[in-house]
Order: C-alpha cells, then sequence, then structure tokens
C-alpha cells in the first residue's frame, strides 16, 4: 500500500504533463472555412469601383491557408469578372483573434477579366503590400464571424 500512493502520484503527473504537451500542440490557427457575399464600392479619380464579390476564407494546417474572390467589378466605362486567388503561408497567432500570414502568390484564374490595377483598389483594403497580411477572426454568435484586417472591416461570414 505503501507504494501505491507515489506510482499513483507520478502517474498523474505523467497523464497531465501528456495532456499540456497535446494541448500546446494543438494551439494555433483553427482549421476554417467561411464565405461570404459582400458589396464594395470604392470611389476612385476615374469614378466609383463596385465590387461585388463572393469571397471565401480557408485556413489549414495551422500555418496555411488561402483567399479567394469570385464576382463582378462594375466601373465608370466596363464590367469585368475577377477572380483571384491569395495564398497564404507561414501563419501565427498574434492574439485570441488575430492572425498574420506571408502572403506566398497571388493568382489570377483564365476567367478573370479585372486588371491587375482596378483588384489593387480593393486589395489595398486589406494589406498596403502583397508580402503579408493580418486578419481579425471575431465570433459574432454560433457560426458567424467577422472578419476584418488591419486597415478595414472586411464581412461577416458563416463557417462551413
Amino acid at each position: 500500500m505503501n507504494k501505491f500512493w507515489p506510482i499513483a502520484g507520478i502517474l498523474g503527473a505523467l497523464m497531465l504533463i501528456s495532456l499540456l504537451v497535446i494541448q500546446s500542440l494543438n494551439a494555433g490557427i483553427p482549421p476554417l472555412k467561411c464565405k461570404a457575399f459582400s458589396r464594395a464600392t470604392i470611389d476612385t479619380e476615374n469614378g466609383a469601383l463596385i465590387f461585388s464579390l463572393v469571397e471565401n476564407l480557408q485556413l489549414y494546417n495551422k500555418v496555411e491557408g488561402m483567399l479567394e474572390y469570385e464576382g463582378y467589378v462594375k466601373s465608370p466605362d466596363s464590367n469585368t469578372y475577377l477572380e483571384r486567388t491569395i495564398y497564404l503561408s507561414q501563419g501565427e497567432q498574434v492574439d485570441t483573434e488575430t492572425y498574420t500570414f506571408k502572403i506566398s502568390k497571388i493568382t489570377s484564374s483564365p476567367l478573370n477579366r479585372t486588371t491587375d490595377e482596378t483588384f489593387q483598389q480593393m486589395w489595398l483594403e486589406n494589406t498596403s503590400d502583397n508580402q503579408s497580411i493580418t486578419l481579425n477572426l471575431k465570433k459574432v454568435k454560433g457560426n458567424m464571424l467577422i472578419v476584418s484586417s488591419t486597415y478595414s472591416p472586411q464581412y461577416t461570414c458563416v463557417k462551413y
């Protein structure tokens, strides 16, 4: 009986340490998939640009993800289709709701007809460069999140 309690204490301590190690390995950026429809008007010197887009945010592997934009852009002289994917890597959790990512690359679909200059007008609402992006993911209720960047609130999305 005298040997039981020290052994039980050691086993209990090992279990506690194991749980803490497992929890720390699972900490970080939670996997996420959410979509939203957004409409944004950006005034430029040539007139207003109206972006009507489906925005798809996916975070996976705790450090990678992507942002997809698909929809239409109305400008004073044309209407164009926009389809771009921004690949995210090296994600780090800044605080409980904020994450920063390196932008690996930005690709354009073959169907895309929106110029880089027009896309940049919208993209500058997210980041000042094409090197990194900081995203704030604030849970509103249930599966709803507000996704915002350092520069502006972006959209409310629903996890799927």
